[in-house]
């Protein structure tokens, strides 16, 4: 997932209210300022991010804990 990715997915939570960027260069600016255009993630795009997490964190002891 690219930046842009990472941040929709976060703001896309309705619990989340502020969700805060460092971009390091100029790109990484436009990548975060892209999220603002995107707006949120629909339903297809949620679950590609929740399986890509699935792949990074299931087995780890943090994945159990959320459930």
């Amino acid at each position: 997932p690219t930046g842009t990715d990472c941040y929709r997915f976060a703001l896309s939570n309705p619990d989340v209210n502020v969700c805060m960027a460092g971009p390091a260069n100029e790109d990484e600016m436009r990548q975060a300022l892209a999220t603002l255009d995107k707006g949120p993630m629909n339903e297809e795009e949620l679950a590609w991010m929740r399986r890509v997490g699935e792949c990074i964190y299931g087995g780890s002891r943090s994945a159990r804990l959320r459930d």
